[in-house]
């Protein structure tokens, strides 16, 4: 509640002290646009954590525990968690940096000069944009989360491809066919050790079938949680790229050297926060669009128990219809497509409102 009413405090002081003394009424309405939309922005993320998002976060996690489960073995950790926490400290360091920096250079090239009022702002005009970059990398690194785990699943997929039907694939089966009485009795007939192996690999792609399932289920949660996030983030992204293009084009030629400086810095900055965004969401519908492929391989094999061909169609109709996607409330599609129709609009800005100026 302290962090909302300290955002609210910095829209209004901000506004009312510093936009209204612009020169220019296009940099005016780009300033208000750009510190309303960053402050409600920042706003929304902080009530959606501490309501329903934080709901749906522990049941997120949950079923990312109920699939880790499944897949206990050590290869599949060293995989998926190998130096998360390096990783996820690294990210937001970088991030909370940068942003510093940006902001702190971006009051020298306006003002010419450094003085502690000014740090302080820049420090200040900070917070709401660490709130946002902390809620993207948060969604980011769920999505990760979820393409390392389909990978995982699609390479148990590709072992399957490679192992021989004599071979039995017991990890995923949760019976064993030797039991205490069985100790006592003869040796197993060739008829029934096959049996039991074609038993194995039905259960075996079963379960695999129950994991993927679960994975379809936590991408639905993802993109239900976070839709309305991913809106706000890219509206957010345009409102601050918007004020540094006017901005660069009114400037005199005296402070035109500083001002290109940090246009592109802020620019590249936020474009790459949405890129990094598309392609984490990117990777991970490759990865679940990958499975159906793999299980068509292994159709192919001529050494298939007739069961078992009929439990991999009865997969592959299931991977084919549960595939994932990302998007912002449905209005648009969160993918590798999306960075260059982001890159497309900031340029189409650019030279539209270079052409008028000129």
């Amino acid at each position: 509640m302290l962090c909302i009413i300290f955002l609210v405090a910095l829209e209004y002081f901000y506004i009312t002290h510093t936009i209204i003394k612009s020169s220019t009424m296009k940099q005016k309405v780009a300033g208000t646009l750009f510190i309303a939309l960053m402050c409600s922005c920042s706003v929304i993320n902080i009530c959606q954590s501490l309501t329903i998002n934080g709901c749906k976060l522990r049941e997120i996690l949950r079923k990312f525990s109920e699939i880790d489960q499944i897949f206990s073995s050590n290869v599949y950790r060293s995989l998926i968690y190998k130096n998360t926490r390096l990783l996820l400290t690294l990210q937001f360091a970088t991030v909370i940096l940068v942003v510093i920096i940006i902001r702190v250079l971006l009051a020298y090239v306006m003002k010419g000069y450094l003085t502690f009022p000014h740090i302080l702002g820049a420090l200040l005009l900070s917070v709401p944009t660490l709130v946002n970059c902390t809620a993207i990398l948060h969604f980011v690194n769920l999505v990760l989360q979820l393409r390392n785990k389909y990978k995982y699943l699609n390479s148990v997929l590709e072992s399957s491809a490679l192992t021989t039907c004599n071979v039995t694939i017991s990890e995923y089966c949760n019976t064993n066919y030797v039991t205490p009485i069985d100790t006592f009795r003869t040796k197993p007939s060739f008829n029934e050790q096959r049996g039991y192996r074609n038993y194995s690999r039905r259960q075996h792609f079963r379960n695999l079938r129950i994991i993927y399932s679960q994975l379809h289920d936590v991408a639905l949660l993802m993109n239900s949680t976070y839709g309305f996030s991913l809106l706000c983030a890219t509206v957010w992204v345009f409102s601050c790229v918007i004020p540094t293009a006017n901005y660069l084009i009114e400037t005199k030629p005296t402070n035109i050297n500083g001002h290109i400086l940090t246009t592109v810095l802020w620019s590249n900055f936020f474009v790459a926060l949405i890129g990094f965004m598309a392609l984490s969401c990117g990777l991970a519908i490759n990865e679940c669009n990958r499975s159906p492929v793999i299980v068509q391989k292994i159709m192919l094999r001529d050494d298939i128990d007739s069961e078992v061909m009929k439990e991999l169609v009865i997969m592959f109709t299931q991977f084919k219809a549960m595939k994932i996607g990302f998007s912002a409330c449905g209005i648009y599609r969160i993918d590798l497509p999306f960075i260059c129709d982001i890159i497309g609009g900031i340029f189409s800005y650019i030279i539209v409102v270079s052409q008028l100026e000129a």
